[in-house]
């Protein structure tokens, strides 16, 4: 993992933004950021989420 985010962070100068959405699925979270990178998009979990689980994450009503 520790490399895939070295790598992330080569590619888009940020490392990827991991706030728990996968923290139970490690290897899903891999793919993610994996496919992230051939995508030539930077990793974001806040962006998977709808406007109202943002509002209740930034809130502190939403945590995983």
């Amino acid at each position: 993992m520790e490399n895939l985010i070295k790598e992330h962070k080569e590619k888009f100068n940020k490392e990827p933004n991991i706030i728990g959405m996968f923290w139970n699925n490690p290897e899903q979270l891999i793919d993610n950021i994996l496919k992230a990178i051939k995508d030539n998009k930077p990793y974001d979990e806040y962006e998977l989420l709808t406007k109202e689980e943002q509002k209740a994450f930034n809130d502190g009503n939403l945590l995983f």
